[in-house]
């Protein structure tokens, strides 16, 4: 991509698990020479957990293959999962597998301001072009809301890449567990989400 820096994360987590890890996998000693076996991959969590079913080795298949791949392995999940599955309309399907395919997370670094999860993917609707992902970023939600809810639409709410197919399900757009409410502080003085030093994170609640 033209100025833009991919970063690509990968995933220790399970179903809808926000740590990730990318290329991960055992080593051994091959006349000298470390060889890697991925095993797990994960750009955006809740991704492939969600779309990527289990039968006929979907998951797997995913979690071993290379973003170049996702055209071919995981839009087709995605599509029949928001379908099939969701009951949400061919349009939202494939504007949701535009948004998510490759899976990879994305910063346009030639962009100024705060990190947004899936602004480059949606030229800004979610609050920025610079993409990425900020601590603050509740991306199970956001998710949730993109294959539940109206996140994508036009309407009331949403980001309107596609017209509203009427077709969500509240209950099924949040996961209701939010960020710790531990008291940590930014470096600057200002109460927020997460501390001054690293990993910047409250302890586990």
């Amino acid at each position: 991509m033209n100025n833009r820096s991919t970063l690509i994360l990968c995933s220790l987590a399970s179903l809808l698990g926000v740590a990730a890890l990318i290329g991960c996998g055992s080593s051994n000693s091959n006349n000298n020479k470390q060889v890697y076996t991925q095993f797990d991959r994960l750009a955006r969590p809740a991704v492939n957990e969600v779309f990527a079913t289990v039968a006929n080795n979907e998951h797997q298949t995913n979690d071993q293959d290379t973003p170049s791949q996702d055209v071919n392995n995981l839009k087709p999940n995605i599509v029949f999962f928001m379908e099939h599955t969701a009951g949400r309309s061919a349009a939202v399907a494939n504007t949701m597998a535009a948004v998510l395919v490759p899976d990879v997370m994305v910063a346009d670094l030639t962009q100024g301001g705060q990190a947004a999860y899936l602004g480059v993917e949606t030229g800004g609707a979610t609050g920025g072009k610079f993409g990425g992902r900020k601590l603050t970023d509740d991306v199970v939600d956001i998710s949730l809301g993109a294959i539940f809810g109206p996140t994508l639409t036009n309407a009331a709410g949403g980001l309107g890449l596609v017209a509203d197919d009427g077709k969500e399900i509240a209950t099924l757009t949040s996961d209701h567990v939010g960020p710790t409410t531990a008291p940590k502080h930014f470096q600057d003085g200002s109460a927020g989400f997460g501390a001054a030093t690293f990993p910047y994170l409250g302890p586990p609640q």
